[in-house]
Protein backbone atom coordinates (compact mmCIF):
# COMPACT_ATOMS: atom_id res chain seq x y z
CA UNK A 1 0.00 0.00 0.00
CA UNK A 2 1.22 3.46 -0.81
CA UNK A 3 1.64 6.08 1.91
CA UNK A 4 -0.72 8.49 0.11
CA UNK A 5 -3.53 5.93 0.32
CA UNK A 6 -2.88 5.30 4.01
CA UNK A 7 -2.87 9.04 4.76
CA UNK A 8 -6.10 9.65 2.84
CA UNK A 9 -7.85 6.66 4.36
CA UNK A 10 -6.78 7.74 7.85
CA UNK A 11 -8.05 11.31 7.38
CA UNK A 12 -11.39 10.10 6.00
CA UNK A 13 -11.74 7.52 8.82
CA UNK A 14 -10.99 10.18 11.44
CA UNK A 15 -13.55 12.48 9.81
CA UNK A 16 -16.14 9.72 9.92
CA UNK A 17 -15.30 9.05 13.58
CA UNK A 18 -15.64 12.75 14.39
CA UNK A 19 -19.13 12.78 12.90
CA UNK A 20 -20.10 9.50 14.55
CA UNK A 21 -18.78 10.29 18.01
CA UNK A 22 -19.62 13.95 18.55
CA UNK A 23 -23.06 15.32 19.22
CA UNK A 24 -22.33 18.77 17.82
CA UNK A 25 -23.50 19.39 14.28
CA UNK A 26 -21.15 20.79 11.64
CA UNK A 27 -23.81 23.28 10.51
CA UNK A 28 -26.32 25.31 12.50
CA UNK A 29 -29.12 23.09 13.80
CA UNK A 30 -31.83 25.40 12.51
CA UNK A 31 -32.39 27.35 9.34
CA UNK A 32 -30.88 24.83 6.92
CA UNK A 33 -33.20 24.03 4.05
CA UNK A 34 -32.93 21.82 1.00
CA UNK A 35 -32.44 24.90 -1.16
CA UNK A 36 -29.53 25.96 1.06
CA UNK A 37 -27.93 22.56 0.46
CA UNK A 38 -28.14 23.17 -3.29
CA UNK A 39 -26.51 26.58 -2.82
CA UNK A 40 -23.72 25.03 -0.70
CA UNK A 41 -23.15 22.37 -3.38
CA UNK A 42 -22.98 24.96 -6.18
CA UNK A 43 -20.72 27.21 -4.08
CA UNK A 44 -18.30 24.29 -3.74
CA UNK A 45 -18.04 23.98 -7.50
CA UNK A 46 -17.59 27.71 -8.11
CA UNK A 47 -15.09 28.12 -5.28
CA UNK A 48 -12.98 25.22 -6.55
CA UNK A 49 -12.88 26.72 -10.03
CA UNK A 50 -11.74 30.04 -8.55
CA UNK A 51 -9.21 28.74 -6.01
CA UNK A 52 -7.67 26.17 -8.34
CA UNK A 53 -7.71 28.76 -11.13
CA UNK A 54 -5.54 30.97 -8.94
CA UNK A 55 -3.17 28.05 -8.42
CA UNK A 56 -3.07 27.44 -12.15
CA UNK A 57 -1.27 30.75 -12.65
CA UNK A 58 0.89 30.35 -9.54
CA UNK A 59 4.53 29.96 -10.68
CA UNK A 60 5.22 27.57 -7.77
CA UNK A 61 2.53 25.21 -8.99
CA UNK A 62 3.61 22.05 -10.80
CA UNK A 63 3.82 22.46 -14.56
CA UNK A 64 1.50 19.46 -14.96
CA UNK A 65 -1.08 18.27 -12.44
CA UNK A 66 -2.03 14.66 -11.96
CA UNK A 67 -5.67 13.63 -11.80
CA UNK A 68 -6.91 13.08 -8.24
CA UNK A 69 -5.81 9.68 -7.05
CA UNK A 70 -5.98 8.00 -3.65
CA UNK A 71 -2.35 6.83 -3.99
CA UNK A 72 -0.90 10.35 -4.32
CA UNK A 73 0.15 12.38 -1.27
CA UNK A 74 -2.71 14.85 -0.67
CA UNK A 75 -0.43 17.44 0.91
CA UNK A 76 1.66 18.29 -2.14
CA UNK A 77 1.72 22.08 -2.24
CA UNK A 78 2.22 22.18 -6.00
CA UNK A 79 -0.80 19.97 -6.81
CA UNK A 80 -3.91 21.54 -5.25
CA UNK A 81 -6.41 19.07 -6.69
CA UNK A 82 -5.04 16.30 -4.47
CA UNK A 83 -5.73 18.25 -1.27
CA UNK A 84 -9.22 19.37 -2.25
CA UNK A 85 -10.08 15.84 -3.38
CA UNK A 86 -9.29 14.62 0.14
CA UNK A 87 -11.19 17.54 1.67
CA UNK A 88 -14.34 16.70 -0.25
CA UNK A 89 -14.30 13.10 0.93
CA UNK A 90 -13.61 14.23 4.51
CA UNK A 91 -16.67 16.49 4.54
CA UNK A 92 -18.81 13.66 3.20
CA UNK A 93 -17.43 11.29 5.85
CA UNK A 94 -18.28 13.70 8.68
CA UNK A 95 -21.87 13.93 7.48
CA UNK A 96 -22.25 10.19 6.97
CA UNK A 97 -20.85 9.58 10.46
CA UNK A 98 -23.30 12.08 11.97
CA UNK A 99 -26.25 10.57 10.10
CA UNK A 100 -25.27 7.05 11.16
CA UNK A 101 -24.97 8.14 14.81
CA UNK A 102 -28.47 9.58 14.70
CA UNK A 103 -29.85 6.43 13.07
CA UNK A 104 -28.24 4.23 15.72
CA UNK A 105 -29.74 6.46 18.44
CA UNK A 106 -33.13 6.16 16.78
CA UNK A 107 -33.36 9.89 16.05
CA UNK A 108 -34.59 11.61 12.93
CA UNK A 109 -31.92 12.99 10.63
CA UNK A 110 -32.40 16.75 10.24
CA UNK A 111 -31.61 18.48 6.97
CA UNK A 112 -28.73 20.28 8.69
CA UNK A 113 -26.79 16.98 8.93
CA UNK A 114 -26.59 17.01 5.14
CA UNK A 115 -24.74 20.37 5.15
CA UNK A 116 -21.26 18.79 5.31
CA UNK A 117 -21.95 16.11 2.67
CA UNK A 118 -23.45 18.74 0.35
CA UNK A 119 -20.35 20.89 0.77
CA UNK A 120 -18.07 17.87 0.23
CA UNK A 121 -19.95 16.77 -2.86
CA UNK A 122 -19.70 20.33 -4.21
CA UNK A 123 -15.96 20.37 -3.62
CA UNK A 124 -15.55 17.00 -5.34
CA UNK A 125 -17.68 18.11 -8.27
CA UNK A 126 -15.57 21.28 -8.40
CA UNK A 127 -12.36 19.26 -8.43
CA UNK A 128 -13.58 17.23 -11.38
CA UNK A 129 -14.85 20.39 -13.09
CA UNK A 130 -11.31 21.77 -12.71
CA UNK A 131 -9.89 18.74 -14.52
CA UNK A 132 -12.10 19.69 -17.47
CA UNK A 133 -11.80 23.49 -17.37
CA UNK A 134 -8.04 23.42 -16.77
CA UNK A 135 -7.35 20.32 -18.90
CA UNK A 136 -4.33 22.04 -20.43
CA UNK A 137 -2.66 21.83 -17.03
CA UNK A 138 -3.58 18.17 -16.51
CA UNK A 139 -1.31 15.23 -17.31
CA UNK A 140 -1.87 13.46 -20.60
CA UNK A 141 -3.38 10.04 -20.16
Amino acid sequence: MKIGFIVRLSVVALSFAQGALTSQLVAPAEGVSASMLVVVFLFGIVSMLFVVGMQRINPRSASVWRYPNWDINPFLLNEPLQFFHLGGYSFIAVGVGSALRLLVLGQAIPVSVMFAPAAGAGVLAGVYACTIVYRGKMERV
